[in-house]
């Protein structure tokens, strides 16, 4: 299959898996995400537009993580799929990178502590970092197995 037919497959793939096990912690009882990085974008925005009733659907959530998983996955293929690792280790090294910056960056800048934990209990810290594990090794074993098959 051609790479970016490849790419856009399995990182659709690995955004929607990630997104159903984000939203699956409710079941769970577990809070695993403070929007850091929504919050955070609309800290930036003009009032106007943050004061738009579709920015705070359901919806726009949705689009807004498949949006910032879309950007993840141009950055998977433009920097991590070129190390020279198995693509095991290239998931986990991708799987680290957003839950890094955003435990280190985005969550203190919004006053929610190292990896929010102020915000969210240790359980789910570690949610979330098991949802971006599902989203890299998905990312990185599907688009390899769609790059490789004819």
């Amino acid at each position: 299959m051609k790479p970016n037919k490849a790419l856009a497959i399995a990182g659709f793939t690995a955004i929607t898996l990630n997104t159903i096990m984000l939203k699956l912690a409710k079941i769970f009882n577990i809070k695993a995400e403070s929007g850091g990085l929504l919050k955070l974008t609309l800290k930036i925005l003009p009032s106007f537009l943050t004061n738009a009733t579709f920015i705070k659907t359901d919806w726009f959530w949705l689009l807004f993580h498949f949006g910032t998983g879309a950007v993840m996955v141009i950055i998977y293929a433009a920097f991590f799929n070129k190390l020279a690792l198995s693509t095991f280790f290239k998931g986990l090294l991708f799987s680290l990178f957003p839950w890094v910056v955003n435990g280190v960056v985005v969550l203190p800048t919004l006053n929610q502590g190292i990896f929010g934990l102020k915000a969210l209990p240790l359980s789910g810290v570690f949610y979330f970092f098991l949802a971006n594990i599902l989203f890299g090794f998905t990312l990185s074993q599907f688009y390899e197995m769609l790059r490789r098959s004819s």
